[in-house]
C-alpha cells in the first residue's frame, strides 16, 4: 500500500484525510499479519474463490481456514459457536436472502468497511451489513447432442412437453439456487409457469456437479439452474450453457463479519483483496459476475458474452419463507 507523500507543506491540510486513510489501512494490514489467519464460513464458495484465497495467503502470509457446507450446516455451526461463546469464524459468505436473518439474531457485526467498497457497481444489489464480492449467475445446461441450438433459449422453453421426464433440476422448495430460481421466475412469469413446470416430471437433485455430468453423458437433456462457472469448466464436453433470454437467476455473495470474530483485521484484508482488480478479473474469467466497475470489458472472450446478459432476479429475505412454502405446495 502506497503511503502519502507531499511536495509542499501547503498541501497537507487538503490531503490529510486521504493520507490518514492510507495510514489506517497500513495498520489494518500489519494487524492482519499479526493475527495470522482468518476463518471463512460459506455455502457459496467455489473454485474461483478458493484460488483467490490461496493467492491471498501467498501475498500476505495470512492463512485462510475454510468451512464449506450447505447453508443449513453453516448456519448451525455459527449458532452453536455463538451460543457456546466460542468465537472461531471470522467471515460468513452469504446472500442478501439470508444475511438479514443473521443480523436479527445478533450474529453479524455492523458494516465491514474496506476501501474497495467505494468502487462497487451501482447496479449490484448490496446489503448494508455485508460487502458484495461476486455474483454467481444461474442459467440452463443442455446436452448439445440432444437439444438443438434454438430449442432452449430461456426459462419458458422448459415447459415444452418434449422435455417431460428428460430434465433434472434443483429442489425449488429449499434454500439455495432452487429457491432463488423459484422466486425470480414466479415474480416474472406467475403461478401458471410453476404449475406447468411441476407437470414436466423433472428429477430433483441435490448434487449439481453430478447433475452436470449426467447431462454430459446424455442421461438427461437438461439441468437447471446451472451455475455459469461450473458450466465453463465443462469445456470440451458435449454440453451447452444457456444464458436465458429473460435473464440470469442470481445470488450475490456478500462477505459479512461474524460477531466476536477473533481475526477482524484479517477478515477486512481478505475482503479488500477480493475486490482488487486482479481478483475481480479472475472471477469474471471464471464466469462470476464482478461487482466492481470496469471489469467485464476486460474479461476473456469465452466469459464476456455471458457476463453481459441481464439479471432476472433472485431470492429475497422478505419473501424467501413465503416462496419456499408456496413451492412446497406446487412441487410435491
Amino acid at each position: 500500500m502506497r503511503r502519502c507523500l507531499f511536495a509542499a507543506a501547503g498541501l497537507f491540510a487538503a490531503l490529510a484525510p486521504a493520507c490518514a486513510q492510507a495510514s489506517d489501512w497500513d495498520a489494518v494490514i500489519a494487524a492482519a499479519k499479526k493475527e495470522g489467519s482468518v476463518a471463512v464460513y460459506s455455502a457459496l464458495t467455489g473454485p474461483p474463490a478458493i484460488a483467490r484465497m490461496k493467492a491471498f495467503e501467498a501475498q500476505y502470509g495470512v492463512r485462510v481456514d475454510q468451512f464449506i457446507g450447505r447453508a443449513s450446516e453453516v448456519t448451525e455451526r455459527i449458532r452453536i459457536e455463538l451460543a457456546a461463546g466460542r468465537h472461531i469464524g471470522d467471515i460468513y459468505i452469504t446472500s442478501p436472502a439470508t444475511l438479514p436473518g443473521h443480523v436479527k439474531l445478533g450474529e453479524i457485526e455492523p458494516v465491514m468497511d474496506v476501501p474497495g467498497a467505494t468502487d462497487i457497481r451501482a447496479d449490484i444489489e448490496r446489503d448494508p451489513d455485508g460487502v458484495p464480492v461476486w455474483v454467481p449467475p444461474y442459467g440452463i445446461l443442455v446436452n448439445a447432442r440432444l437439444v438443438g441450438e434454438t430449442e432452449i433459449t430461456g426459462w419458458k422453453d422448459l415447459l415444452d412437453p418434449k422435455w417431460k421426464g428428460k430434465m433434472t433440476g434443483d429442489d425449488l422448495r429449499l434454500s439455495g439456487a432452487g429457491a432463488a430460481m423459484f422466486e425470480a421466475t414466479y415474480k416474472a412469469f406467475g403461478r401458471d409457469y410453476h404449475d406447468r413446470l411441476a407437470q414436466q416430471d423433472y428429477v430433483v437433485t441435490r448434487n449439481n456437479r453430478e447433475a452436470a455430468r449426467q447431462v454430459a453423458r446424455g442421461e438427461y437433456a437438461i439441468y437447471f439452474p446451472q451455475q455459469l462457472p461450473y458450466a465453463l469448466a465443462l469445456k470440451g464436453l458435449p454440453v451447452r450453457m444457456i444464458a436465458p433470454k429473460e435473464g440470469w437467476v442470481y445470488a450475490s455473495a456478500h462477505f459479512a463479519l461474524l460477531r466476536g470474530a477473533p481475526h477482524p483485521n484479517a477478515a477486512r484484508l481478505l475482503t479488500q483483496f477480493m475486490l482488487e482488480p486482479e481478483s475481480q478479473l479472475a472471477f469474471a474469467n471464471a464466469g462470476l459476475i464482478p461487482v466492481t466497475n470496469g471489469v467485464i470489458e476486460k474479461a476473456s472472450d469465452d466469459a464476456r458474452p455471458f457476463l453481459q446478459t441481464k439479471l432476472l432476479g433472485g431470492g429475497t429475505y422478505e419473501l424467501q419463507d413465503k416462496m419456499m412454502a408456496l413451492a412446497a405446495t406446487i412441487y410435491r
